[in-house]
């Protein structure tokens, strides 16, 4: 699959105002961290960061599902996909590509050599094998991220592998946390600049 090489960038995730217009030729990229690490306290926050492009109320909001699951807007207005991971979610929204999103929280402990080469395509599997045991970890949860994001974009299943022929796809690492590892992907051969906000005190509930 012709993807770009990948990226690292460091976001500044400032406040975000209450009204956003529908990012074009961008990727904003939001961080929501919660004291509930339940499904439906960051599907809540999926749906207020999604009324600050749109000027609806969170509760109006209307969400359809993929076919592998990946949540779309009913009207198809915004590309997004959310990720969340212990209690921190990330929400990538763009408004002219699809984009995928995926934070890990960092586990020690695991079998990651075993994990990698289950989970991760074979050079990716390769490069965790064959990396320095002190940097493995930080390796594997890299590529790990970096694989989920990259299917999330493509809309197929997670644990799945791209199918032939899948249109090209750029991704790019986030440094988020010491305690998390991510990644966003957008659809296209080329980047996009990113831009990062956050709730000022983020307490959504389910829509």
């Amino acid at each position: 699959m012709p993807d770009t090489a990948l990226q690292s960038s460091r976001l500044e995730f400032l406040p975000a105002p209450d009204h956003l217009d529908p990012p074009l030729g961008e990727v904003h990229v939001w961080r929501v961290e919660l004291e509930s690490a339940q499904r439906p306290a960051f599907r809540g926050g999926l749906r207020q960061v999604l009324a600050r492009y749109l000027a609806e109320g969170p509760e109006e909001i209307e969400l359809t599902v993929g076919e592998h699951g990946k949540p779309r807007l009913a009207g198809e207005q915004l590309h997004f996909n959310l990720s969340h991971s212990g209690a921190m979610a990330l929400i990538a929204v763009c408004g002219d590509r699809e984009v995928g999103v995926d934070v890990e929280q960092i586990k020690p402990g695991r079998d990651l050599i075993a994990l990698a080469e289950r989970a991760l395509l074979p050079a990716d599997a390769a490069a965790v094998r064959e990396a320095a045991e002190a940097k493995r970890e930080a390796t594997f949860y890299r590529l790990w991220a970096c694989h989920e994001a990259r299917l999330k974009c493509l809309g197929v299943g997670i644990g799945s592998l791209p199918p032939p022929g899948s249109p090209p796809v750029a991704v790019e690492t986030l440094e988020v946390s010491p305690e998390h590892a991510a990644a966003v992907a957008v659809a296209g051969t080329a980047l996009l600049p990113l831009r990062g906000w956050t709730f000022d005190s983020p307490h959504p509930e389910d829509g």
